[in-house]
């Protein structure tokens, strides 16, 4: 299992106990596994994952990575 997909059960775990996290996963690049991706995120993935080209594309997902990863509550 990757490190990475690793980390992220580690803190699912963390969260099941009761603390609110929210885990958006941002893949960057065209050899991101999107199976990883979707599993080091929130549940539901398609709502938590955002993918992006390369490094200067990061500015059109700004906006989306905001509202994506921060209600405001």
């Amino acid at each position: 299992m990757p490190v990475v997909q690793t980390e992220a059960l580690q803190l699912k775990s963390v969260m099941s106990g009761g603390r609110r996290t929210k885990i958006v996963a941002l893949g960057i690049g065209n050899i991101v596994d999107d199976m990883e991706l979707n599993a080091t995120a929130s549940m539901p993935p398609p709502n938590n994952v955002i993918r992006v080209q390369d490094f200067t594309s990061l500015p059109t997902v700004r906006d989306l990575l905001r509202d994506t990863s921060c209600t405001g509550k």
